[in-house]
């Protein structure tokens, strides 16, 4: 008994050291996982702002969802809306086949929808069908900026910004209705790309999500800020907070505290802040100020861009409200050389996340 218990501790022992590699590496960006969990979703999310101030999301996403959709299936939403408000949804689900990806190298499609990396270009393709199109190119000249594992007893999740810091170009066309004829818009695109991978029910793991990309400014040396804040469930933050200045060099705080204010509560217990101040060290250096949403871009629901069918298996999952805004920062810098203020407009969008309403228990009438 003792030579068998020893040996099974050994085999747990080494299956342990095995697999601590690839459970700690790095999340890879070129391609899902297709894990066999039943809550696995992973997605890239982009978010793009036009010069001429149009903003266009997309989120590539695989995830194992309840019968009927089934596992390893395909989604991709994505949203435009131009300046004047007005929003235009485009969106596919495929099974597995009418969906892949490369195994080699960066190359995402689900149904006409595309992400491709080519050296160190990256290539955004939106619509077709429809003719409804978006086209965005950039360079992939900024590391990832990685977030901190979550994890409890229900699964983990793994977050990071594939994309910090992008600029480019690109094109949208869109019609709005059968009747009026095609708009379309170009010019340079500057925003944002996130990779997350999820094993466990997005509820059970964060409550809320704040992301900030500076918009670089012409003939202008400032550095850009980039923050990122989770809060998870027991009211404790994860916080990404990163200045690069004009050369490309990167600063990382590794002290930041941040306080909400001005924060507007909705209905269902939904609320936003739309004040931000925060407080960061890193060393000798240190970055204080504030971040105001000032221009709406848009508020919405992720169940408003679903049909009555795929609102049905919905509800077993957590409810997400995205507030997005054009900010405006104000912000002191601090360093050994001396100080520098640093203003400008950023893209932001905050995420409300509510967890799915629990089933009320029926009570069972007693037979007489």
């Amino acid at each position: 008994m003792r030579k068998y218990s020893l040996r099974l501790v050994k085999f747990v022992f080494v299956s342990v050291i095995c697999l601590l590699p690839f459970t700690v590496q790095a999340l890879d960006h070129t391609k899902p996982q297709m894990l066999k969990d039943k809550y696995y979703k992973e997605f890239w999310e982009q978010h793009f702002l036009f010069d001429d101030g149009t903003f266009v999301s997309s989120q590539f996403t695989v995830a194992n969802f309840p019968w009927p959709v089934g596992k390893e299936h395909g989604i991709m939403v994505a949203t435009l809306v131009r300046p004047d408000g007005k929003r235009t949804i485009i969106k596919n689900g495929r099974d597995l086949g009418k969906w892949n990806f490369d195994s080699q190298k960066f190359d995402l499609f689900i149904h006409t929808h595309r992400i491709k990396r080519v050296g160190d270009k990256i290539d955004f393709h939106i619509g077709k069908v429809d003719h409804n199109d978006v086209d965005v190119t950039g360079k992939m000249n900024v590391p990832a900026i990685d977030h901190a594992r979550i994890e409890n007893k229900k699964g983990f999740m793994e977050s990071s910004f594939y994309l910090p810091y992008f600029a480019g170009e690109g094109s949208w066309k869109i019609q709005l209705n059968k009747k009026q004829p095609f708009v379309s818009g170009a010019g340079g695109v500057q925003g944002f790309g996130t990779h997350v991978l999820f094993t466990g029910p997005v509820g059970t793991l964060l409550k809320n999500w704040l992301r900030v990309s500076g918009l670089r400014q012409q003939d202008n040396d400032q550095p850009t800020p980039f923050l990122s804040v989770i809060e998870k469930l027991d009211g404790s933050h994860d916080i990404v907070l990163t200045l690069k200045d004009a050369a490309g060099k990167l600063t990382r705080f590794s002290e930041v505290n941040i306080e909400y204010q001005d924060i507007k509560k909705l209905k269902k217990k939904v609320s936003y802040p739309t004040v931000i101040k925060l407080k960061a060290n890193k060393g000798e250096e240190n970055l204080t100020g504030t971040i105001r949403f000032t221009r709406k871009i848009d508020h919405f629901n992720i169940n408003d861009h679903l049909n009555f069918f795929e609102r049905s298996f919905a509800k077993s999952r957590a409810s997400v409200t995205n507030f997005r805004y054009i900010a405006e920062y104000d912000l002191s810098y601090v360093t050994a050389s001396g100080s520098q203020k640093i203003t400008g407009k950023a893209l932001s969008e905050y995420q409300d996340i509510q967890p799915p309403k629990k089933k009320k228990k029926s009570r069972k009438k007693r037979r007489r």
